[in-house]
């Protein structure tokens, strides 16, 4: 399995943002969704409109078992806040509807999967010439800019969960810009 890597160009994360907003609104608000929050895809996907209709989202996250409260960034907000009244959401909707599975009614009964929603990031960073793109490169991408912001770890290692500033600056592809930018700019 190859790593996948931040957007660390704050121009080809408008041009995915732009591209995936004219193909489908689900999936520009999925990408928001992950670039303001540094959850993980697999906490992304499930999440019910009730969910996000207050100033936090807490989340129970699937891989360590931890619940997690974090505030809606304001472009998140008003990203969701359109997209669910444009398609007329109720709280018990999935946010991320599978287009695929419904019910004997026509209903939509479950969220897209972590296969569909890799197939719509790496097409969209196919389509502005990224190669190393997944759904990890959404909370990398926001611990990276994050990061390049504030320069705290300290936020971002309780954010992620991490034991250690060296794995959260390791994580987020820091260390390996830092360890590029020596090499290049040695001299004698």
């Amino acid at each position: 399995m190859r790593k996948v890597e931040p957007i660390r160009d704050t121009d080809d994360i408008e041009r995915m943002k732009d591209y995936l907003k004219s193909k489908n609104e689900r999936d520009y608000v999925m990408m928001v969704t992950g670039l303001y929050s540094g959850m993980r895809v697999s906490d992304i996907l499930p999440l019910k409109v009730r969910s996000v209709k207050g100033t936090h989202i807490e989340v129970t996250e699937r891989k360590t078992g931890k619940t997690k409260r974090f505030a809606i960034n304001p472009a998140l907000r008003k990203a969701l806040d359109h997209y669910i009244k444009e398609n007329e959401l109720k709280d018990y909707d999935y946010l991320f509807p599978s287009r695929k599975k419904v019910n004997n009614e026509g209903l939509r009964i479950t969220h897209i999967g972590r296969v569909a929603a890799y197939q719509i990031l790496r097409d969209a960073g196919e389509h502005i010439g990224l190669t190393n793109i997944g759904t990890h490169s959404m909370r990398k991408t926001f611990g990276y800019h994050h990061y390049r912001k504030n320069q705290n770890v300290g936020i971002l290692m309780e954010l992620f969960n991490h034991s250690s500033p060296d794995i959260t600056l390791g994580y987020i592809g820091f260390k390996q810009d830092e360890l590029d930018n020596s090499m290049l700019s040695f001299a004698y």
